[in-house]
């Protein structure tokens, strides 16, 4: 579809769908649409808009419950495993439903996944909320895919159309990308281990099998599901990213023609079939698809590892390029289109980035200070702070951006500190500082002055306002320039105990690309 009309009707369709809660119809639309930023945009307005509605919906959705483990609330066994079980689980802390996946026995091992994924965030990998040990069994919470594996939609409906497929496919690459930019190799991509989504978001999970790069390099032990696995590999070599590579084109070979390449089951019938060249060509089994994904396809398959695309990214462009050929200069959203955004935006309390150019390079930083007589000095990280000390707080970015700081204390007091609630929201100039409270020159401070168990901070740069998701605070009112602080515990990412925080940062997109976030948990000390 390349008339500009169609393409604006479609977009609005798009985001009128967003805003009645119905999944947009995605198939059509990577193809109506010839701008792969205003794609992206509409996902990621599709992502907040489900997460405010399931954290809306999770009471209502309330089952009983099976087992807890640690403050989660088991309800339902989604499936079992050598590994462990998967079940749905309500977090209290965060009021929402996710998935709880409890490793067999004493298998503290299972951790190691779940760090595994806390260094990736991308929609196509599998978000990781946490992971711990409650009564002597591990286990790791993430996000909950409400969908079915790629392998229980061959199963019911045998192989994917070429377009179908290709879309799959492009998604699947570049979660894979990410994974390995990160210096990680997955170790077990096949059909069974990728998730989709009710609103056709492709998710790649379980990263049990794979591990740091460099460390698997050392290793010699074949692990993975064997008919998935590289000829270098089933002779000894380690995962690698290119095993990975490999993998994947199994998986689109089943995608395209509903059956595996090989017929063996075990590693060594397969790998003499590998050595034989025993599998049939992916033109012959499908006629009907795109040359150049079955040859990119077969590439994949390649017994040595230099035949096969020399990374996930090039991969994932080649297959872009398959979805949207190059096209002529792109249209901008029209501004009927951009209303209905909005209109979105204002049913979720949530937000639209539009990634319309490569954006200059972002830096941001954050300091805390403590006015002394001397002059204000930085806090070092574990300073104490008693009832009387003074704060400031100061805020440089190399962009505009609108800048929010929120407290919390133990009792549960939510407050938006900066802005007030009578200002008007602007973004602040980027290349200078923002010295807060009062700007600069001004005497204004936080004060501590008074005992709570807790308080917490988290200070937010944003290239878009956030100020619907935070309609719902208290704004610190311009007259009152005191509040009650503590000790700073300047460490990374510290686990944020207030409900209203921890909502507020499951809400937010962490992409450091738009938004950038910092946490700081303040305990009070004794009076001098």
């Amino acid at each position: 579809m390349s008339n500009a009309r169609d393409q604006t009707a479609a977009a609005s369709e798009a985001y009128q769908a967003i805003a009645d809660g119905t999944p947009p119809a995605w198939h059509g639309l990577d193809t109506a649409l010839t701008d792969p930023d205003e794609i992206e945009a509409l996902h990621l307005l599709d992502d907040i808009a489900a997460a405010y509605r399931a954290n809306a919906n999770a009471a209502a959705q309330r089952r009983d419950v099976v087992l807890r483990w640690g403050a989660l609330e088991a309800e339902e066994l989604l499936g079992s495993g050598s590994y462990g079980d998967v079940y749905r689980a309500f977090d209290p802390w965060l009021g929402r439903y996710v998935a709880l996946k409890l490793f067999h026995g004493e298998r503290s091992g299972g951790l190691d996944e779940a760090r595994r994924l806390a260094r990736l965030r991308h929609r196509n990998v599998l978000s990781v909320y946490g992971c711990g040990m409650h009564d002597g069994r591990a286990g790791l919470w993430s996000e909950l895919i409400e969908g079915r594996t790629l392998a229980a939609a061959v199963a019911a409906e045998g192989a994917l159309s070429c377009e179908e497929a290709l879309r799959v496919g492009r998604d699947l690459a570049q979660a894979l990308a990410v994974v390995h930019a990160a210096g990680l190799v997955h170790g077990d991509v096949k059909a069974e281990n990728v998730m989709r989504e009710s609103g056709g978001r492709v998710v790649l999970m379980d990263f049990g099998a794979g591990g740091d790069a460099r460390l698997l390099a050392s290793q010699r032990l074949i692990s993975g599901t064997p008919r998935y696995l590289p000829p270098e590999v089933l002779d000894g070599a380690p995962l690698s990213a290119s095993s990975d590579i490999y993998a994947f084109g199994v998986l689109m070979f089943l995608l395209l023609s509903g059956r595996l390449p090989y017929t063996s089951v075990d590693a060594p019938s397969l790998r003499e079939q590998q050595r034989r060249g025993e599998r049939p060509g992916l033109p012959a089994l499908c006629p009907a698809a795109d040359p150049q994904l079955c040859a990119i396809v077969e590439s994949c398959l390649g017994n040595d590892p230099a035949q096969r695309p020399a990374s996930a990214q090039a991969l994932s462009e080649r297959l872009n390029r398959l979805l949207h050929p190059p096209h002529p200069a792109g249209r901008r959203l029209p501004i009927a289109a951009l209303a209905i955004a909005l209109g979105a935006l204002a049913a979720v309390g949530g937000m639209a980035l539009w990634p319309r150019f490569a954006p200059p390079v972002w830096e941001t930083d954050v300091k805390f200070l403590r006015v002394d007589p001397g002059g204000d000095a930085e806090l070092p990280p574990n300073a104490t702070l008693t009832v009387g000390d003074r704060l400031r707080l100061t805020l440089r970015s190399s962009r505009d951006v609108y800048v929010y700081v929120l407290n919390e204390d133990a009792a549960g007091n939510a407050t938006v500190l900066f802005p007030l609630g009578s200002e008007a929201p602007h973004a602040q100039k980027g290349n200078a500082t923002l010295r807060l409270p009062g700007g600069e020159g001004s005497t204004l401070a936080w004060e501590v002055t008074a005992d709570s168990a807790r308080e917490e901070f988290v200070v937010i740069s944003s290239l878009t306002a956030l100020d619907p998701e935070l309609a719902a605070w208290k704004h610190l009112q311009a007259a009152d320039d005191t509040r009650a602080v503590g000790a700073i515990v300047n460490m990374p990412a510290p686990q944020i105990q207030g409900e209203h925080l921890r909502r507020i940062l499951a809400t937010l997109s962490r992409d450091r690309e738009h938004v950038r976030v910092w946490q700081y948990t303040f305990a009070h000390a004794a009076a001098r």
